[in-house]
């Protein structure tokens, strides 16, 4: 792969284009950095402007739920004191809640014994119960409304006051039941003379209230709390922390300082901005206090909301630009490379020459411009060098062919030197092994071959016509090497019975090792069956095949098979459970003198011989790779 650095160096076009590009990135960034900065702080400050727009309509619509609320408990107590009666209590207190959806419920509570014909205690409440209003009279002793936080304070206090929000509890059939979080308006019922004796409460869901102000938010993912006097949270998102927890709960001085004054600052009364952690993540958190019940509103905006449309444009304007500037260098590359065209191909011709490929013609410009001018002189000295580049290179050609041969028939050399330094070593030493034991023995007869028993006498006399028979064999091989290595053609002058060939062939072979060697003969062929051969050469060929076979077998079995390949072809197998011969080796065991064990007996043309008469009869005779347990040679001839 080529280095851009380097390809960029050898292309004027590309340099010029980066040139261009670079210069109107730079300008580009500076323009974009400056615009994106300051767009980014104008989005910001308009979002800070609308969270504080949102929270002042917050605070302004809670307080008219609130001033509502207010109203309607203090018109609903004057009509109280006026007709102090039980009817009329329980149809005001009806009334309250038909004609308010907005209200939750409304209690109107009296001091024990107040009224005697209703018992001890007397309370109405009257409630929503889907589309209808239920009125009913708390007068039970499991409901001890007299105990309850919004009936004591104001008659603590003596006057009107909002409870903290709390979840309702009552007992209905035994099991309790747990109503939704509700705050309380609580107004004392005075008689004429300023005496205590009862409250009207007007309750407010402040889940209502919640999901109320949640529609409001600035953002989707914004939203509001509502802390109580002491920090309690009675709006939040979880709603698990509600009266049960405080901003402050859980809290590490250290690691969450900014909570902890935010939290200062709402229980206070405080109004402001903050930009701090909530929930591990950058907020800005507006807050403002409600006047009337003492607690703190905030709505707290991720950053990430705030900038999350601007961001995205920004992304959008970031990949048009970017797809602008890729097209405007592609366009300026263009340009640029259309106008020194003529001075790359000038190059690429020029490069081309100093590599020695003078064949390619340089075209001929019509240009009379300088550039015209050296193209075409360019032209003409490539006209003259390639004339005398062709004779050069045809001599050298000439050269390399004539040192190629020299260099093979050197090497031919070495091989058939080394081939024959090797083969005269192999050659003397298998002459003269038997040679000594012959002269060995003819030393001992002429010694005195009276005092010689006979046994011992024949035992010398096999020895030695044993070896004079490998002598002979040996100057066999190497006659019928030579005579078959200068020979094209050999006529078949005999026919063989196949089976009698063979079984002559096993009875004149004498097995090295007897006691663990067995030798087999199996064939298919009936006796009459006969194959055209050359007289002298197919019984030395399987002789050689078996004598291969016995010399490397050392336990187990020698196996001649004379089969039928097909109803023109006769096969000779011998197959031995011998060493066997490596894949490798598969090939070379063919190769003339070459031996794969040099201590071995032979020459190492036994089998190189079979081969040669094998294709002098129009047979083959090749090595059966396939068997693994030994070794498995194959004679194929015609019938």
């Amino acid at each position: 792969m080529k280095n851009p650095i380097t390809y960029i160096r050898h292309s004027l076009s590309l340099r010029l284009g980066l040139l261009i590009m670079s210069f109107t990135v730079i300008i580009f960034v500076i323009s974009l950095g400056f615009l994106y900065f300051k767009t980014r702080e104008y989005v910001r400050q308009d979002a800070m402007q609308r969270a504080t727009q949102v929270l002042n309509n917050t605070v302004l619509r809670v307080t008219e739920y609130l001033n509502e609320v207010e109203i309607a408990t203090t018109n609903t107590e004057w009509l109280v004191r006026t007709h102090l009666q039980p009817d009329s209590i329980e149809v005001y207190s009806h009334r309250m809640i038909e004609q308010n959806p907005i209200f939750n419920g409304c209690s109107i509570a009296f001091e024990p014994n107040f009224f005697q014909e209703k018992g001890k205690y007397y309370s109405v409440y009257s409630h929503h119960e889907g589309t209808t209003v239920v009125t009913e009279q708390e007068d039970d002793e499991e409901y001890r409304y007299y105990d309850m936080e919004w009936y004591t304070t104001p008659k603590q206090r003596n006057k009107p006051c909002w409870v903290d929000p709390f979840f309702d509890y009552y007992v209905e059939e035994e099991v309790s039941k747990e109503r939704e979080m509700i705050t309380s308006y609580c107004r004392p019922l005075l008689d004429d003379n300023g005496q205590y004796i009862g409250v009207i409460s007007t309750d407010l869901s402040v889940k209502w209230l919640s999901q109320t102000i949640m529609e409001k938010m600035p953002s989707e993912r914004s939203f509001c709390i509502m802390l109580g006097s002491t920090g309690t949270y009675y709006i939040h998102p979880d709603t698990t922390k509600l009266v049960s927890q405080t901003i402050f709960s859980d809290t590490d001085p250290d690691r969450d300082a900014d909570l902890i004054a935010l939290g200062t600052d709402m229980i206070e009364g405080h109004e402001g901005v903050r930009q701090m952690l909530f929930n591990d993540e950058p907020c800005y958190v507006f807050y403002r206090q409600l006047t009337q019940t003492g607690w703190s509103l905030a709505i707290i905006y991720p950053e990430s909301e705030i900038f999350r449309g601007y961001n995205r444009l920004f992304y959008i304007v970031l990949a048009i630009i970017v797809f602008g500037l890729l097209l405007l260098f592609f366009m300026c590359r263009k340009i640029v490379n259309k106008a020194i065209e003529p001075v790359n191909q000038l190059a690429i011709q020029a490069t081309h020459i100093a590599a020695g490929n003078f064949d390619d013609r340089m075209p001929h410009s019509d240009r009379i411009d300088p550039v015209g001018q050296l193209q075409n002189m360019f032209g003409t000295m490539q006209q003259y060098i390639s004339g005398y580049i062709q004779d050069i290179h045809q001599m050298n050609a000439e050269i390399q062919k004539r040192n190629d041969a020299l260099d093979q028939a050197n090497q031919q050399a070495q091989v058939a030197l080394e081939k024959k330094t090797a083969f005269m070593q192999d050659l003397t030493h298998q002459v003269r092994t038997p040679l000594n034991i012959i002269i060995g023995f003819s030393q001992v007869l002429r010694m005195g071959h009276q005092d010689i028993p006979e046994e011992e006498m024949e035992t010398i006399l096999d020895a030695m016509q044993e070896n004079s028979l490998n002598i002979q064999s040996i100057v066999d091989k190497l006659m019928t090497a030579s005579f078959l290595e200068s020979t094209t053609s050999v006529p078949k002058d005999i026919r063989f019975a196949c089976n009698e060939l063979c079984r002559k062939i096993i009875s004149g072979v004498r097995v090295k090792c007897p006691d663990t060697v067995k030798i087999n003969y199996v064939t298919s062929v009936p006796d009459s069956l006969t194959v055209p051969a050359i007289s002298d050469a197919l019984p030395k060929m399987l002789r050689q095949m078996l004598d291969n076979a016995n010399q490397f077998t050392k336990q187990g079995s020698i196996t001649m098979e004379c089969r039928l390949k097909d109803e023109r072809n006769v096969q000779f197998i011998v197959t031995d459970t011998g060493i066997g011969i490596a894949e490798e080796d598969a090939q070379r065991v063919f190769i003339p003198f070459l031996k794969l064990d040099y201590y071995s007996e032979g020459l190492g043309i036994g089998l190189t011989l079979i081969r040669r008469g094998a294709e002098l009869m129009g047979g083959t005779f090749v090595l059966d790779s396939s068997y693994k347990e030994g070794a498995r040679f194959v004679l194929t001839l015609p019938l």
